[in-house]
């Protein structure tokens, strides 16, 4: 940590649900992946009848990123809701990886995105003034249509409803990134733009720019959910992304521990959305290869580096940014360069791009429980 000045006190009237949530995201994150990969591999038995490419990125998505977001979102969460909410999340997931379909599966996978909109995207739609904020709750709602879809693939009632599922996961997550991204970081740059450069940061938003993410990703969205071809609306966001980014001093950015990686991660999910689809058209590799530009780069960057951010300003230590978060945010962009390119070597770069990716949590995991020592 930077500095050595102690907390701020606290009010202790909800408890700090970012806590358990942010550790069991970045644990299931550094684990989850190794265990993918020797499933891949043919050391570990798979996962039955399920599409394990499909239940893999689920578990990204709907386990790992919709954990981070419940640490974002339970802000003021009774006790016994929050124990509800973490059992529901954990029971998901050890269903998930013991093959569990049926109606059994799919109550328990439903149980923690229903809880997720209830205890937190509900307040947040209440809460909301501007009408980009109001987009949250909508996109936290549809995580259960996600999660429905994804579990009808799996029990044979939808034709290719797993990967659909996990697609449609795929753009609400970036959906939020981005709308959260537009909040975060011209709020932070104009900070550290008066901070460096003793001036005002113009021009941060054009809100038109602001509604083409919202839009070119609600749409891809809503295309992957029914199975239609897709028709450009992912690299419509990504672009839209890149040119709003544009605006936001991301050079400078690479100055400053917590905004830095943020700009980076924001970077790499829109050009990730533009590669992704650009395959698609072109024909030039897997699209699968292309996405993981803009999951591992992209979503893991910005994860990793929201969760560290968020736990500094709850846990009153604003500006006492973890130097942690640049470490992981390295190995970060290193997997996701290897990720994308692993069909050339995928037995090599596979294996690597998953050591780098779970190393990257590892420290975010570590960096989080050391904070909460001190």
């Amino acid at each position: 940590m930077t500095g050595a000045a102690a907390p701020l006190p606290r009010s202790g009237r909800f408890p700090k649900a970012h806590r358990p949530f942010f550790l069991a995201a970045s644990l299931y994150a550094a684990l989850s992946v190794p265990l993918w990969v020797a499933e891949w591999a043919g050391w570990l038995p798979g996962c039955g009848t399920c599409d394990p490419v499909a239940r893999h990125a689920h578990e990204m998505l709907l386990g790992f990123a919709a954990a981070v977001l419940g640490g974002y979102l339970f802000t003021k969460v009774t006790r016994p809701r929050l124990i509800l909410a973490l059992l529901a999340w954990g029971a998901a997931r050890i269903a998930a990886w013991a093959g569990l379909g049926g109606e059994a599966g799919l109550a328990l996978s439903l149980a923690y995105p229903v809880l997720l909109f209830a205890f937190g995207g509900w307040p947040f739609l209440k809460a909301a003034k501007l009408g980009h904020n109001m987009v949250f709750a909508p996109a936290i709602a549809a995580f259960a249509v996600a999660e429905a879809l994804y579990q009808a693939g799996r029990m044979g009632m939808i034709e290719g409803g797993e990967r659909r599922g996990a697609m449609t996961a795929f753009c609400l997550v970036a959906l939020m990134i981005l709308v959260m991204g537009g909040r975060v970081i011209p709020a932070g740059m104009a900070g550290l733009v008066r901070k460096e450069e003793a001036r005002e940061l113009f021009d941060r938003n054009r809100p038109w720019l602001e509604w083409l993410c919202v839009i070119g990703m609600a749409a891809e969205a809503l295309i992957q959910a029914l199975g239609l071809p897709t028709v450009g609306a992912m690299a419509l966001a990504g672009a839209a992304g890149l040119w709003r980014q544009a605006r936001w001093r991301p050079i400078l950015a690479l100055s400053d521990l917590s905004l830095g990686p943020i700009q980076v991660g924001h970077g790499l999910l829109a050009l990730g959305l533009i590669a992704a689809a650009a395959s698609d058209w072109l024909g030039i590799g897997p699209s699968t290869d292309a996405l993981h530009l803009a999951t591992i780069g992209g979503m893991g960057v910005v994860t990793a580096a929201m969760m560290l951010r968020i736990d500094a300003i709850r846990e009153r230590r604003v500006g006492q940014w973890p130097r942690a978060g640049i470490a992981a945010a390295i190995l970060l962009v290193c997997s996701a360069d290897l990720r994308a390119a692993g069909s050339l070597a995928p037995h090599l770069l596979i294996p690597t791009a998953m050591a780098l990716w779970s190393a990257a949590f590892a420290i975010v995991a570590w960096s989080l429980a050391r904070g909460w020592r001190e």
